[in-house]
C-alpha cells in the first residue's frame, strides 16, 4: 500500500482571520503556463495573454467554497470550487457581461480574499487552473422592498484534481506575465 506522508501539523495561531472575498478577477484570454503550484500550493508566476478583468464586490456578500469529494471505493478525489458573486443593479451593461460569462466553459479566475496582510491587500487564489470554471447557476432579481438586493447573483463552479493554489506576493502585475489587470 502506498503511503502519502503528511509533512506538518496545524497550529491555531492568532485570531487575525477574516472571511469573505473582496474582488474577483476573470480572464479574457489564455494562460500558457503556471510556475509553482503542485505540492507547494504557491504560484510564483502566471504567463499568457489577455486581460484579467476586476469585479469588485460589496463587503460581506460574496464567497468562495472548495469542497473535497473523495471515493474510498474508487480511490479518487477531486475538489469542487464554487464562487458566489453578487453584482448590484439590474442594468444592460451587467446583463451583457452575465450573458458573455454564461457562454464560457473554461473560465480562469483569481479570487482575492478579505483575509490579507497589514497593507489591506488580501490573499489571492487561482481557480480553474486545469479544467476551468463555468457560470452554472445564478439569478437576476429586482427585490421587493427598498432595502432588498437589486442585481445578479452568479455561481461559478468547476472540478479540479488539486485544491486552489495561493498566488505568492500581493502584486498581481508582477505575478502575471503578459496578462494585464484591468
Amino acid at each position: 500500500m502506498a503511503t502519502c506522508d503528511i509533512t506538518s501539523g496545524f497550529t491555531l495561531g492568532c485570531r487575525d482571520n477574516t472571511g469573505g472575498i473582496k474582488n474577483v478577477y476573470i480572464l479574457s484570454g489564455s494562460v500558457d503556463s503556471v510556475t509553482g503550484s503542485g505540492s507547494t500550493g504557491l504560484i510564483s508566476a502566471i504567463s499568457g495573454s489577455g486581460i484579467f478583468y476586476k469585479f469588485e464586490l460589496t463587503r460581506q456578500t460574496g464567497d468562495y467554497v472548495e469542497t473535497i469529494n473523495g471515493s474510498t471505493e474508487n480511490g479518487t478525489v477531486f475538489f469542487d470550487q464554487t464562487v458566489n458573486m453578487p453584482l448590484h443593479k439590474l442594468q444592460s451593461a451587467t446583463r451583457n457581461q452575465v450573458r458573455l460569462l454564461s457562454k464560457n466553459v473554461e473560465i480562469k479566475m483569481i479570487v482575492e480574499t478579505n483575509n490579507g496582510s497589514s497593507d489591506g491587500i488580501g490573499k489571492f487564489f487561482y481557480l480553474g487552473e486545469q479544467n476551468g470554471l463555468a457560470l452554472n447557476a445564478g439569478q437576476g432579481a429586482s427585490g421587493t422592498a427598498f432595502g432588498d438586493s437589486n442585481g445578479y447573483t452568479l455561481t461559478f463552479n468547476g472540478q479540479e484534481p488539486d485544491p486552489a493554489s495561493e498566488i505568492s506576493g500581493s502584486d498581481l502585475t508582477v505575478i502575471l506575465s503578459g496578462i494585464t489587470v484591468s
